[in-house]
């Protein structure tokens, strides 16, 4: 059988070492290999490098999950859990704990080098340019996942093709210096759509979505309101309400004077179990036994970890709304979310078939945090409870119409429907508004300053995102942004406490408040050999 370099760098475990690709997505996998004579100059060759990595980011859904969602607040373990889950859990974290290992994330990055060097974007009338931006965005995704999790970046450009190229010198990016080199290697190529005719656009990271990450995490607002709304726009005015926080995927009441009932539950079909929300989802991974791409994460997802009594009580406390009226509480999305029995929980989100990366709610969530950092708190509220063309919102400057800043004007004809006296009929519901849940505020009187607003609004952000996205991978990396972009290590340090208060264990609760008090603490352990470089830190750094 033909075979793929895989090269598993010398920091991790010292060797080179020939890797069989078997694991593709959707097609024999004889066809999608990457040779060792690979020299990417033509379709067939680039395609099987796109297939080649893409396989790999299937065996990054457990790793991805896990880190995202155990170090945090929302996920716990459950009473058959492995060990090495119960530390990642209490934060007691070695490199030895196979969840710390970065091997596949730097396998990504080197086959995505590997690729990248050998594609000829000019030839062919620049036909390979679409393949060689979408193993660029599958590599920034990689590197951007290593960054987050460990704090720096070995940075690497070009193949590891040898032993001996272990031995060359490489620079290690700070954290800042790391976000803007990723987002300057995408910059050049943000015209240049995707691969779009081999059925796995889904599975390529999005360049918006990529740019306004990384912008979000480096604290520029306003282009990652840009480049979120710029994605927005691009697929809901395109129309067929893609991306549209509609009832598609909604909660619908019926009963009167107060006495109402869900009689429609849309919001638990975004998770299907064998086909996700069409409307929702924007990246995904797909696994297919037939074609040996095996979805190993599943299991120990459904079985060795579960919803934690801190989330749980999250949702218990919010109240549904319809007529204007706040009249039970509890969550819609519990449904979709998790299942209890007696004292057992598990979480319903996952699915054999599938794991969702990226679905529409994430874009609007961060587009909210974005601009409330920028300094629009009334704007943001509107995105998380009832839509950019919120009714409730004051008429005005705090419209998404008639803005001086473009990120923040909204075309009404493309997000919703109107009546001829110019009520909302139909479209954009927002975050809580599609799910029929009463709309957040912000507390005090008239004397609060733009910064105490914002204050409550990120606040407000944090915990609608918990409600919404929870054990969906997003969670402590959103605490860590939060934390990071306001100078405010309680924010994280408080959340992950919360967890053990709530279940009793006072103790953990105290020494992980102190502990993530501490942002030295927030990234994973991380050895790096000598012949990897720190680059010489920023002025800010």
């Amino acid at each position: 059988m033909k075979k793929y370099i895989l090269i598993l760098y010398g920091f991790l475990i010292a060797s080179c070492a020939l890797i069989s690709c078997d694991d593709m997505l959707d097609v024999d996998p004889e066809e999608v290999l990457l040779t060792e004579d690979y020299l990417g100059d033509d379709k067939i060759e680039a395609r099987s490098a796109l297939f080649g990595v893409l396989s790999q980011m299937q065996d990054a859904v457990e790793q991805y999950v896990v880190l995202g969602e155990l170090r945090a607040d929302l996920m716990d373990v459950a009473t058959g859990a492995k060990d090495e889950l119960r530390k990642i859990n209490l934060h007691d974290i070695s490199e030895n704990n196979s969840y710390v290992n970065p091997t596949n994330l730097f396998s990504i990055v080197n086959n995505c080098n590997f690729a990248l060097q050998g594609m000829d974007t000019v030839a062919y009338e620049n036909e390979l340019l679409p393949y060689y931006v979408s193993i660029l965005r599958v590599r920034t995704w990689a590197q951007f996942q290593i960054l987050t999790n460990y704090g720096k970046l070995p940075y690497m450009l070009e193949p590891v093709e040898s032993t001996e190229d272990l031995n060359d010198e490489y620079p290690v990016l700070t954290f800042n210096q790391g976000l803007d080199s990723l987002i300057n290697n995408l910059l050049p190529y943000s015209n240049i759509e995707t691969v779009s005719d081999i059925g796995v656009s889904a599975e390529i990271p999005k360049n918006d979505l990529l740019l306004g990450d990384l912008y979000l995490w480096s604290g520029d607002y306003i282009m990652a309101a840009t480049y979120y709304k710029q994605f927005l726009d691009y697929y809901v005015n395109a129309g067929g309400g893609l991306y549209n926080l509609t009832q598609t995927y909604g909660i619908e009441y019926s009963g009167k004077n107060g006495n109402y009932s869900v009689s429609t539950n849309n919001w638990i079909n975004i998770f299907e179990e064998e086909t996700p929300g069409s409307y929702e989802y924007i990246s995904l991974t797909k696994y297919d036994d037939d074609y040996r791409q095996y979805n190993t994460a599943y299991e120990t997802l459904v079985t060795e970890v579960k919803a934690s009594i801190a989330s749980v009580s999250n949702w218990s406390v919010q109240y549904k709304y319809y007529e204007d009226l706040a009249f039970e509480q509890g969550d819609n999305r519990v449904l979709g979310s998790y299942d209890e029995e007696g004292d057992e929980t598990w979480i319903k989100k996952y699915q054999y078939d599938y794991f969702m990366y990226t679905r529409a709610a994430h874009v609007y969530l961060k587009y909210a945090e974005a601009i409330n950092a920028a300094g629009y708190p009334a704007h943001a509220l509107a995105v998380i409870n009832n839509g950019v063309f919120d009714d409730s919102v004051t008429v005005g400057a705090t419209r998404f119409i008639g803005n001086a800043q473009d990120f923040l004007n909204f075309d009404q004809s493309k997000y919703v429907t109107t009546s001829s006296g110019g009520l909302q009929t139909g479209g954009n519901l927002g975050i809580r508004g599609r799910v029929g849940m009463a709309p957040r505020a912000i507390e005090g009187n008239g004397s609060l300053t733009l910064a105490d607003s914002i204050n409550q609004v990120r606040s407000i952000i944090l915990e609608e995102a918990a409600l919404e996205t929870a054990f969906e991978g997003n969670r402590y990396g959103d605490l860590v942004r939060a934390s990071r972009n306001f100078s405010d290590a309680s924010i994280i340090a408080k959340a992950v406490a919360s967890k053990f208060t709530a279940s009793g264990d006072a103790g953990t609760a105290a020494m992980l408040e102190q502990k993530l008090s501490d942002p030295e603490n927030w990234f994973l352990p991380f050895s790096i050999p000598d012949n990897f470089v720190l680059v010489t830190p920023d002025a800010e750094e």
